[in-house]
C-alpha cells in the first residue's frame, strides 16, 4: 500500500518538486554556513541556547531584551498591521540573535491578516487545490510578501493533512483527500513563501488525516495501523524539499505511542529524518497539561526530551502566572552531558535555519 501511495505521489507531484533554491533571487541558501553557526553557538550561554528553542507569544515587557528563538503572532495581534509592524521592529532591535516572527497563514478563514489589502480574497487550501501549481505558488509568494511587509518571516503553514473527511476537511484547511494533490499544492505554496523570504512550516506531522475532533480542545487518538500512519508520513516526505520545518501534531497515534506526537521521541525522530527542524504545536493547550498530571512545566520538559527544536507556546514568557520556560530547560539539562548535547543540536538546527534565511549575516 505504501509503495502505491509513493508511486502516486511521485507520478503526480514530481513536477512541483522544486527545491527552495530554485525559487528565485530572494530564496534562502540551500545550506547554512555551519562555520558561522558553530561560532555563534560557541559564544552562547546555556540560558541563551535554551531561549533559542522557544517560540513564544510576544513578551509583556516591550522594552527589555528579546532572547527567544521566535515569536508567534495570533488572534488580535495583527488586527492593526501598522501597530504590529512597529512592535515587531522594536522586538527585532532588542534581540542579539534575530527571532523568527511567525503566524499561521493557511488561507480562507485561517487567515491572520484579513485587513491586508493584498490578501482580502485569499482562498482556502481546499480552494487552492482547484488551481494550477503555478497559481498556488503565486498565492504563496503573495502571502509571503504581505507577511514580510509587516516583519513576519515564518509561516506555520501549509497544512499537509490528507483529509477526505473530518475536522480538517470540514474547516477547508486540507488541500484534499488525495495525497498526491496535497503534496503538490503544499510544495507549490511553500515555494512561493520561500521566494518571498518566508520559511514554510508543514503541519501537522505525521498527519491529522480524517480525524473528526479538534486537538486544540481535547486529546485525540488516531487508531490507525502503522501502514496508514506511514502513508500519511509519505506526503511529508514528498513535500520535504520545499519545506523549512515541520510542526508536530498533538494527536496520539496508538499504533506507535501512548503520547501525543509532539511528546514522542520516535515520531519526532521520523520528522528529523526528513532533514528538517521540528516545531511543536501549542504547548499551552490545557489538555496537554492535564495529560502531564496538571503540570504545564512537565509538558515543556517532555517536548524537549522528545527532541523538538522549537517549543511553541501562546502563553507570554514573562507572564507571572506562566511557566519559566528557560528556567525549566536549563534545570533539566544541567549536569547531564547527553541533554546538553541535545540542546546544542536543537539550537544548531534553529540557528542553521536562520542562517539559510540570511538572519545571521553580520553576527
Amino acid at each position: 500500500m505504501r509503495a502505491l501511495v509513493l508511486a502516486l505521489l511521485l507520478g503526480t507531484a514530481a513536477h512541483a518538486d522544486v527545491t527552495p533554491t530554485e525559487a528565485g533571487p530572494s530564496a534562502p541558501k540551500a545550506q547554512a554556513d555551519q562555520g558561522r553557526v558553530d561560532r555563534i553557538l560557541a559564544g552562547m550561554t546555556l540560558q541563551e541556547k535554551a531561549a533559542q528553542l522557544l517560540m513564544t507569544y510576544p513578551q509583556l515587557d516591550r522594552s527589555g531584551p528579546v532572547p527567544y528563538g521566535g515569536v508567534v503572532y495570533v488572534g488580535a495581534l495583527l488586527k492593526d498591521l501598522e501597530a504590529a509592524k512597529a512592535r515587531i521592529a522594536s522586538a527585532r532591535e532588542r534581540a542579539e540573535i534575530p527571532p523568527f516572527f511567525s503566524v499561521d497563514m493557511e488561507g480562507g478563514s485561517f487567515h491572520r491578516m484579513p485587513t491586508h489589502p493584498e490578501l482580502t480574497e485569499l482562498p482556502s487550501a481546499e480552494d487552492m487545490a482547484k488551481l494550477s501549481d503555478e497559481e498556488v505558488r503565486a498565492w504563496g509568494q503573495r502571502v509571503g510578501e504581505a507577511m514580510v511587509s509587516v516583519g513576519l518571516d515564518m509561516n506555520l503553514a501549509p497544512v499537509l493533512d490528507v483529509a477526505p473527511s473530518g475536522h480538517m476537511r470540514n474547516n477547508h484547511r486540507s488541500f484534499s483527500g488525495d495525497p498526491a494533490v496535497v503534496a503538490a499544492k503544499a510544495a507549490a505554496f511553500s515555494q512561493g513563501l520561500w521566494q518571498a523570504g518566508v520559511v514554510p512550516v508543514g503541519k501537522h506531522f505525521p498527519g491529522y488525516g480524517d480525524l473528526a475532533a479538534d486537538t486544540d480542545h481535547h486529546l485525540v487518538t488516531a487508531g490507525w495501523t502503522e501502514e496508514k500512519l506511514q502513508n500519511h508520513i509519505a506526503v511529508f516526505e514528498q513535500a520535504a524539499p520545499s519545506l523549512g520545518a515541520v510542526m508536530m501534531s498533538n494527536v496520539i497515534y496508538s499504533a506507535v505511542s501512548e503520547s501525543p506526537a509532539i511528546l514522542d521521541g520516535g515520531l519526532v525522530g521520523k520528522a528529523h529524518a526528513l532533514g528538517l527542524p521540528t516545531v511543536t504545536d501549542d504547548l499551552a493547550i490545557k489538555a496537554l497539561a492535564e495529560n502531564a498530571g496538571g503540570d504545564p512545566a512537565e509538558v515543556v520538559r517532555q517536548a524537549f526530551l522528545a527532541g523538538n527544536d522549537l517549543l511553541l507556546t501562546t502563553a507570554p514568557p514573562d507572564w507571572d502566572k506562566g511557566v519559566d520556560y528557560v528556567g525549566v530547560l536549563v534545570e533539566l539539562v544541567k549536569g547531564d552531558p547527553a541533554l546538553e548535547k541535545q540542546l546544542e543540536e536543537s539550537c544548531r538546527r534553529v540557528l542553521g535555519l536562520k542562517d539559510r534565511l540570511g538572519m545571521l549575516e553580520g553576527l
